[in-house]
C-alpha cells in the first residue's frame, strides 16, 4: 500500500510508466530462475526484503536530456521525506531494463506457482479506476477479499490505474466456485463507485452481463451496431452486446467452468499429476527465441500439441476420460499386472483400437525430448518429463512397446557387457547392413562407438582405488578432507573414456586422493521410456550405495549433467526414497578443489566459448558462471554463449522417428553458433551435446575440464 500511494505521488514527475508488484508476486519471483538475473536490483536492507516495489521508467530521444530528467528524479527520491522508502536502484539501458521487465512479465505465471489447490483465478483481474483513486480503491478491494478469507496477488500499471488482482480459489471446490458471483458483483459495484470499470485491458468476455449497466443509455446503440454487422448473432454470441431479439448476455457463473470437468478426476489422481493439473495456460512455453532452452519440440514443429501447455491439456483430458470409462488410474500405477495382461499388452498394437484418444496423447509425448527445461522455465513448473513417464507406464499396460524402448531402456545394463567385446561392437556398428538393421528393427540411427581401455592405465598412474566402504572407512578425518569419489555415468565411462581419465587426473593434480566407484545404471533411460517399476527398484539400490558413501563423509562427483542431476530430481519423486548426500557435478567439486593458479594471461587469439547443457543450465542457473570462475582461476576467460537445445537429449536424437526434428532443433540454435566465423574453441558439458555436434559437424567438442587440465599440465590435451 505504501508503494501504491508513493506511485500516485510519483506520477506528477511524469515518468513514461510506473509498474507495481506486491509481496506475493515478489516472493514467488525470488524462487524462480528469473531472480538470478535481477537480484542485484532488489537488495535487502536491515528491514528484510521489500514487500512492494515500483518500477518507474523514463525514456527519451535526447540522451543528455534523459539523464538530466533521471538525475532530477533521483534527487527527489533522496530529498522527499513524505514517504518511507526502503531504497532505490537504477537499471540503465535496453539490456538491464529488459531483464527487470522480464521478471515483471512473468507475474501471471508466477502467481500460478503458489502451493496448494487454491490457484489465482482471472475473473476480477483487470479493474481500472482513475490513477489518483487507485490506492484508496485497492484498500477497499483488499478489505473485500480479506473479508472472504482469500489470499491473492497484485501487480499492474499504477500510472494507468489498472491493477491485476487474482484471488486464489480452488475451482474444484463447490464453496470456492460459488464465490465467483458475489465477488464479481461486489467488485463491479466497487469500481463503479470509484468511477472505473471492471475490465481495463483484457476484454469483457464472459463478464459481459455488466455491460448494460456500465454503458447505460448507450447500450441500445451497441445493440444496433451489433445487429448491423452480425444480424444472425453468430460472432461471439452473448458477449459484449446482443441484439434485442437474441439470447441474453452470458452470466459470469453460468458459463462452462473448468472446475466442473476437473472434479471428474479423483483427488488422489489429481494430486499425483499435480504439475499437469495446475498448468494455467500462461503460454510461456510458446517461446520463439531459438537461443532459449524452453521447449525445443514446439520450436521445431510449431505444433501446440507438442508444447508443455498442449501436453498438460491433453493429459488432463485423458485422465478425465479414463475416469469416466471406469479406469482406476491410481491402482494401475501401483499394481502388478497379471501375466495374462502382460502377454496381451506385449502383443497388442495400437491399430487394435485406432480411435483410442490415448494414441493422440502418446504421439504428443513421443515428441518430447525430456530435456526438463519446462520444469524450471515454466512459471508454474509444469514437469512434462515426469508425467510423460507416468503416462507411458500406463499406456504400455494396454499397448505393446516397440523393441526400441526395450533396447534403449536397458542400455545401461548392456554397456558393461558390450565393453568386453568393444572392438567387435565398433566394427559391427560401422557396417551398412547393421545400420540398416538397427534402423528397421529397432528404429535407431547413429550408434556411438566405444572408447579404448585407457582407464586402467590412468588409474595405475594416479593410484586410484575402488570406492569400497572398507577403504573409505579406513581413512582418517584429514584424509577424507582430501579424498573424492568419482562416479562417472555409464555413457561417458564407455563412450568417452578419455574424459573420465581427464577428470581423474584433474582431481589428482588438485591434491585429492581419488576413489573410483563402479558406474551405476542410474536408470535415466528407464524413466524416460516409462519403465517406472524398474526405475524405482534401480533408484533404491543406488540410494543404498549413496547412503554408504555419505556415511563415509567423502564427496561423490558425477560427470554428465543429466545423468548426475537425476539423483536430485527424479529420485526425489520415488515414493519412500531418501537420497543421502548430493552427487556433485564437476564444477561444483572443483570450486572447492581447484585453487587460484599463478598462470600467464589468456592464450592469444584463442576464445573459449561454453555451450551449456539444457538440463544443467535450467536446473542450476549458476552452472555457467561456476565454469567461468574456474577458468579465471587458471588465467583463462570463458565466454558463455546463450543457446537453445542441441536436439540430442539423451537417446531422442538416436531414434529414427525423431531424426528430422533433432536436426531442425540443432540447426535452429547450436548449428548457427558453431558456423559463425572466428577463432573459437567451443566447449560443452553434456555428453549428448558433444555427440550431436560430432554427428552434424564431424568434429567433437571438448569438455571444459579438459581445458582446465591442459592449463594444469601446461600442454595440449584433446579428447
Amino acid at each position: 500500500m505504501d508503494a501504491l500511494r508513493d506511485a500516485r505521488a510519483l506520477t506528477g514527475l511524469r515518468p513514461l510508466s510506473i509498474e507495481t508488484i506486491d509481496s506475493k508476486v515478489l516472493g514467488l519471483a525470488m524462487k524462480d530462475f528469473i531472480w538470478d538475473s535481477v537480484e542485484s536490483y532488489f537488495p535487502e536492507d536491515e528491514a528484510g526484503p521489500a514487500r512492494g516495489i515500483n518500477l518507474v521508467e523514463f525514456a527519451g530521444h535526447d540522451e543528455a536530456a534523459l539523464r538530466e530528467t533521471v538525475a532530477g528524479f533521483l534527487t527527489h527520491l533522496r530529498l522527499d521525506t513524505t514517504v518511507m522508502r526502503c531504497g532505490h536502484t537504477l537499471a540503465e539501458g535496453r539490456v538491464a531494463v529488459s531483464k527487470v521487465y522480464a521478471m515483471r512479465k512473468r507475474a501471471v505465471g508466477l502467481l500460478g506457482n503458489v502451493q496448494g489447490e487454491a490457484r489465482p483465478q482471472p475473473f476480477v483481474e483487470d479493474t481500472a479506476v482513475p490513477p489518483e483513486k487507485l490506492a484508496d480503491f485497492i484498500a477497499e478491494f483488499r478489505a473485500l477479499l480479506d473479508g472472504h478469507g482469500l489470499d491473492y496477488g497484485m501487480f499492474g500499471h499504477v500510472d494507468a490505474g489498472v491493477l491485476h488482482v487474482r484471488p486464489l480459489l480452488d475451482m474444484r471446490n463447490l464453496v470456492d466456485a460459488a464465490r465467483i458471483r458475489p465477488l464479481s458483483d461486489a467488485v463491479f459495484a466497487l469500481t463503479r463507485r470509484y468511477g472505473g470499470s471492471l475490465w481495463g485491458e483484457h476484454g469483457k468476455g464472459v463478464r459481459s452481463e455488466y455491460v448494460p449497466e456500465l454503458f447505460g443509455p448507450l447500450y441500445p446503440s451497441l445493440q444496433k451496431i451489433k445487429a448491423v454487422f452480425d444480424p444472425h448473432n453468430q460472432l461471439n454470441p452473448g458477449k459484449i452486446a446482443a441484439p434485442p431479439q437474441a439470447q441474453a448476455l452470458l452470466k459470469v457463473d453460468e458459463v462452462p467452468l473448468r472446475g466442473v470437468q476437473d472434479r471428474q478426476i479423483p483427488d488422489p489422481v489429481w494430486q499425483k499429476f499435480g504439475t499437469a493439473m495446475h498448468c494455467n495456460g500462461n503460454g510461456a512455453c510458446f517461446n520463439f527465441d531459438q537461443d532459449d532452452p524452453m521447449c525445443p519440440s514446439w520450436k521445431a514443429t510449431r505444433d501446440r500439441r507438442f508444447s508443455p501447455k498442449g501436453r498438460a491439456s491433453l493429459l488432463r483430458e485423458w485422465l478425465r476420460l479414463q475416469t469416466g470409462e471406469g479406469a482406476d488410474i491410481e491402482a494401475l500405477e501401483t499394481a502388478s499386472l497379471p501375466l495374462k495382461r502382460r502377454v496381451t499388452a506385449f502383443f497388442r498394437g495400437r491399430n487394435k483400437a485406432p480411435l483410442d484418444f490415448s494414441h493422440q496423447v502418446y504421439d504428443s509425448f513421443a515428441s518430447c525430448l525430456a530435456c526438463k527445461s519446462c520444469t524450471s522455465q515454466c512459471p508454474v513448473k509444469v514437469d512434462v518429463p515426469d508425467f510423460r513417464a507416468r503416462f507411458l507406464n500406463l499406456y504400455h499396460q494396454r499397448y505393446a512397446r516397440p523393441l526400441r524402448d526395450y533396447l534403449v531402456g536397458m542400455i545401461e545394463y548392456a554397456l558393461p557387457l558390450m565393453a568386453r567385446v568393444a572392438p567387435l561392437y565398433n566394427a559391427a556398428t560401422g557396417l551398412t547392413v547393421v545400420q540398416t538393421l538397427g534402423r528397421r528393427l529397432f528404429g535407431l540411427v547413429d550408434m556411438p562407438t566405444m572408447q579404448g581401455a585407457r582407464l586402467a592405465e590412468t588409474c595405475r598412474q594416479w593410484a586410484v582405488q575402488p570406492a569400497t566402504p572398507e577403504r573409505l572407512g579406513a581413512l582418517s578425518e584429514s584424509e577424507k578432507a582430501r579424498a573424492v569419489i568419482l562416479m562417472p555415468d555409464m555413457f561417458t565411462r564407455h563412450f568417452e573414456t578419455p574424459l573420465v581419465c581427464a577428470l581423474i587426473e584433474l582431481a589428482a593434480r588438485c591434491g585429492y586422493r581419488v576413489f573410483l566407484a563402479d558406474s551405476l545404471a542410474c536408470g535415466k533411460p528407464l524413466h524416460v521410456h516409462g519403465f517406472l517399476g524398474l526405475f524405482a527398484r534401480q533408484a533404491r539400490r543406488n540410494a543404498q550405495l549413496l547412503r554408504r558413501f555419505a556415511a563415509a563423509g567423502v564427496p561423490v562427483v558425477g560427470l554428465d549433467p543429466a545423468m548426475t542431476l537425476i539423483y536430485r530430481q527424479e529420485y526425489q519423486k520415488v515414493s519412500g526414497l531418501e537420497v543421502s548426500g548430493k552427487v556433485l557435478l564437476p564444477q561444483e567439486f572443483l570450486l572447492d578443489a581447484l585453487a587460484q593458479q599463478e598462470k600467464p594471461a589468456d592464450i592469444p587469439d584463442m576464445q573459449h566459448v561454453f555451450l551449456g547443457h539444457c538440463t544443467e543450465k535450467t536446473a542450476l542457473a549458476g552452472s555457467g558462471t561456476d565454469w567461468q570462475t574456474l577458468f579465471h582461476r587458471v588465467g583463462l576467460t570463458l565466454h558463455l554463449e546463450k543457446t537453445g537445445c542441441c536436439g540430442m537429449s539423451g537417446t531422442f536424437g538416436h531414434e529414427a522417428r525423431n531424426a528430422d526434428t533433432s536436426r531442425t532443433i540443432f540447426e535452429q540454435s547450436w548449428g548457427a553458433h558453431l558456423d559463425r566465423p572466428g577463432e573459437k574453441r567451443f566447449l560443452a558439458s553434456g555428453y549428448s551435446c558433444r555427440s550431436q555436434v560430432k554427428r552434424f559437424r564431424g568434429e567433437g567438442l571438448d569438455h571444459p575440464l579438459v581445458v582446465l587440465l591442459e592449463r594444469l599440465r601446461g600442454d595440449t590435451l584433446h579428447s
